[in-house]
């Protein structure tokens, strides 16, 4: 992957997971929803110029630190600024009495992991170092996804204490030079997309997800048009004795913690929502290439894993289905999500995910900066209140014993009916686990989980709605001869009429953002993009438009209420 002759600052591609976040950006501005948070608490002597050195000096070595978003005509790009965009800021709380000091610090803490980034401007890593003491400080960073993933907090925290290191030694902070940028990944990922090993595995991914009805749990409130975001999480608690049985097990079945504890979280969801065939989500790194191993950046990719529990197998031909299905996943694994996503063209509203409600993963302990002169290190954690699936349930394998959180969307599930999910869970595997050849339909699911609750459901289109006309009509006004004009230029296809479907001609979310973003540049108008998810055909378009010309500019966002209906998502 060698690195491309790029000028410097010059505008560069965004990978394909990069795009994605940026559309979702605008889909739904000013949120916090893609936030990564890392805190450690240093004890002891510490010597703020040199972490602010160290810091400086990573933001300096990876571009995408410092990089912001352009929108340009031929879609978004990435634009390096100077590593003087990177300013820490610092918190002193000596003078406020310890417990005072320690409640403010948490509250700056939630305060700066609740503060949106605004992806035109640089730079996407936030930094704050809160002195409670003179030997006790908080040092908190924030990063927009768009520059990192949980691969990238070890190499961050590695080059960190090197440097730190070095600058309270005196010396120059010497780190390897990087073989390539993340710009370079993403310009390579553009250019293998039309090889044939591409097409083979996008070719797997339509056969595996033909069909697909992803699982989703029974909730306990409709789910809302539009996705809040709002969240919480329950814990779950795996003791040292059933962690060790589960190992062995896997062990003796050729089979990982991950796919066990996958496993039995799908005979779970099975059981709960009465289906077989059975689908959840899991992140993979996506650094299949050694060239981007010592690179911060967002290089993770999202695998969808679905899993047929039909005949009532015992649970040891459940292991063999799933590590078949992963193995599967694993060796697929190079088409982005955001292609997947784009090829498939699941129909849905805004409050749900595409292709599954539900992820599981199986994280390492959480990365901790080492070998700071002087200082002891400690993990601190940041409360998330975040919810980007229906359900996320992710295990932390500590050697000893599995631990792990189950967090959930807020405006689905009570914080109880959760709790019965962890319970059931745990429970569940130690039965599994404990007679792993008896069928998955011996094991009794818990009573709060047996599909009781109300199923989601999703509010309809407003009542009293037209049915589509049965011919096309021509544009009457000039703005839908505008939006004609504009969906023929973005799309390379003229739409028949205005009763046209964005959709259905070919567009997607790239393509949707491309087209809003022309039409507010031709009407000098802020146009929100989830505009064209709820309008799709020309007439719909042009209306929705229409009352925002109407309205004040200002508030062109709020002039014309969303729906309560279906949103299509390309």
């Amino acid at each position: 992957m060698p690195g491309p002759d790029r000028r410097a600052h010059a505008p560069t591609l965004l990978s394909f997971a990069q795009q994605r976040l940026w559309f979702l950006d605008r889909l739904r501005p000013g949120r916090p929803d893609h936030n990564v948070p890392t805190a450690v608490r240093l004890r002891g002597r510490l010597d703020e110029g040199a972490l602010t050195r160290a810091l400086t000096e990573v933001v300096r070595r990876h571009e995408v630190l410092r990089g912001r978003i352009v929108d340009t005509e031929d879609g978004p790009r990435h634009v390096a600024e100077p590593v003087e965009t990177f300013v820490p800021t610092i918190t002193d709380l000596t003078h406020t009495p310890a417990e005072q000091a320690w409640q403010r610090a948490r509250e700056l803490a939630a305060a700066d992991l609740a503060t949106p980034f605004d992806l035109g401007t640089a730079p996407m890593l936030r930094a704050r170092l809160i002195r409670i003491a003179p030997d006790d400080h908080l040092l908190l960073l924030v990063i927009h996804h768009i520059a990192c993933d949980g691969w990238s907090l070890p190499v961050l925290w590695q080059e960190f204490s090197a440097g730190y290191g070095a600058a309270v030694d005196g010396r120059p902070i010497a780190l390897a030079d990087l073989p390539v940028q993340y710009a370079d990944f993403a310009d390579w990922q553009r250019s293998h997309q039309a090889g044939t090993a591409m097409l083979d595995q996008l070719a797997y991914w339509r056969e595996h997800l033909a069909d697909l009805s992803p699982s989703v749990l029974p909730t306990d409130r409709p789910r809302p048009a539009v996705w809040s975001g709002r969240g919480d999480q329950v814990e779950i608690e795996i003791p040292a004795e059933l962690a060790d049985r589960i190992r062995t097990l896997g062990r003796a079945h050729e089979v990982t913690p991950f796919m066990t504890l996958l496993a039995a979280f799908q005979v779970l969801l099975a059981r709960c929502t009465g289906q077989a065939d059975v689908t959840v989500g899991t992140p993979i790194s996506g650094r299949t290439r050694i060239e981007v191993e010592p690179l911060v950046g967002f290089f993770v990719n999202t695998l969808v894993l679905r899993t047929d529990l039909s005949g009532d197998p015992g649970f040891t031909d459940v292991l063999a289905r799933v590590r078949r299905g992963a193995v599967e996943a694993y060796a697929h694994q190079d088409v982005p999500f955001e292609r997947l996503v784009q090829e498939l063209r699941p129909e849905r509203d805004l409050g749900q995910h595409p292709l599954f409600t539900v992820m599981f993963q199986l994280e390492d302990p959480p990365a901790l900066p080492s070998g700071l002169p002087g200082l002891e290190v400690s993990d601190h954690q940041m409360p998330n209140d975040v919810a980007k699936f229906d359900i996320e349930v992710s295990m932390t394998d500590g050697g000893d014993r599995l631990t792990g959180v189950i967090r959930y969307a807020a405006d689905l599930f009570d914080r109880d009916t959760v709790r019965q999910l962890s319970e059931g869970y745990r429970a569940l595997l130690d039965q599994l686990v404990g007679s792993p050849e008896r069928p998955i339909s011996a094991w009794e699911t818990p009573p709060g989980l047996r599909g009781s609750r109300p199923a989601a459901a999703t509010p309809g289109s407003e009542a009293g709605s037209e049915s589509e006309s049965e011919t096309e009509s021509g544009p009457a006004t000039e703005t839908e001869l505008l939006v004609l004009e504009t969906w023929a230029e973005v799309l390379g296809v003229t739409p028949d009429g205005v009763d046209s479907d964005f959709f259905e001609l070919g567009g997607h979310s790239l393509l949707a953002s491309k087209v809003m973003s022309r039409l507010g540049r031709a009407l000098d108008l802020e146009l929100p993009v989830a505009l064209l998810f709820y309008h799709p055909t020309v007439a719909e378009l042009a209306d929705g438009i229409d009352a925002a010309l109407l309205a004040d500019l200002g508030a062109a966002a709020e002039a014309e209420p969303l729906p309560a209906g279906k949103a299509r998502h390309p």
